[in-house]
C-alpha cells in the first residue's frame, strides 16, 4: 500500500522519520569523534600549494593547486605514505583534472583554457610547461617530451610505448584558439612529423 503524501501531516511524519534514521546511523559519541579526529591529525598532514607558474596563469582561467597528503605511523609502521593530487579551483568547486585512460577526450581541460590564449610556436613551450604541471610525467619514465604542429593540430609527446608515441593532440582553429584536447595512446604515422 502506497501512503497518501498529499496531506501536510504526512510530510511532517516522513521528514521526522528521515531525521530519526540519519541520527541513528550517525556518529553520536562526541568523545569518540574527538579521539578519532585527534588520531587523524597526528597521523596525517595535508599541504595545499597554489601553482603560481606564469604558464598556468597565462593559459588557464582558474587556479591550480598541488596537494600533498602524508600519512605516517599507521599500525606502528615507520614508513610514510604520500599521495599527491593536482586540482583546479573553478571558483565554485575543486576538481581533479580528467584522468587519462587510453584515448581520452578532455572537455573539462579544454573548457579551462582562457579564451584569449593562442597556441602558436611562441606559446607552445608554455603549453608544454602547463602540461608538466597538471599531468606530470612519472619520475621512473624516460623523458620523451617534444611538441610539433602538423596538419592543423599540435602534438605534445609525453611518453612512448613500443615505438608508438603517446600524448596530447590539440586541435586549433585558424587563429590558434584551442577547440579540442584529447590524449592519444597511439598516433598514426601520418600524424607524426
Amino acid at each position: 500500500m502506497i501512503p497518501n503524501l498529499k496531506k501536510p501531516t504526512t510530510y511532517l511524519l516522513v521528514g521526522q522519520m528521515l531525521l530519526t534514521i540519519s541520527t541513528v546511523f550517525g556518529q553520536e559519541n562526541a568523545e569518540a569523534t574527538l579521539r578519532l579526529d585527534n588520531f587523524i591529525q597526528q597521523s596525517c598532514t595535508t599541504v595545499y600549494n597554489k601553482i603560481t607558474s606564469e604558464s598556468v596563469q597565462k593559459i588557464l582561467k582558474h587556479d591550480v593547486y598541488h596537494i600533498t597528503q602524508e600519512t605516517k605511523n599507521i599500525y606502528g609502521d615507520k614508513e610514510t605514505e604520500i599521495h599527491e593530487f593536482i586540482v583546479v579551483d573553478n571558483g565554485h568547486e575543486v576538481q581533479p583534472f580528467e584522468k587519462i585512460q587510453m584515448n581520452t577526450p578532455l572537455p573539462k581541460l579544454t573548457s579551462y583554457i582562457r579564451e584569449d590564449f593562442i597556441l602558436n610556436p611562441e606559446s607552445a613551450p608554455h603549453f608544454q610547461a602547463l602540461l608538466d604541471y597538471i599531468y606530470p610525467i612519472a619520475e621512473w619514465k624516460p623523458d620523451k617530451r617534444e611538441f610539433f604542429f602538423t596538419k592543423g593540430k599540435w602534438y605534445f609527446l609525453r611518453d612512448g610505448y613500443f615505438r608508438s608515441k603517446q600524448g596530447f593532440e590539440i586541435t586549433v582553429d585558424s587563429k590558434g584558439n584551442i577547440t579540442h584536447i584529447c590524449y592519444k595512446m597511439k598516433w598514426d604515422e601520418t600524424e607524426s612529423k
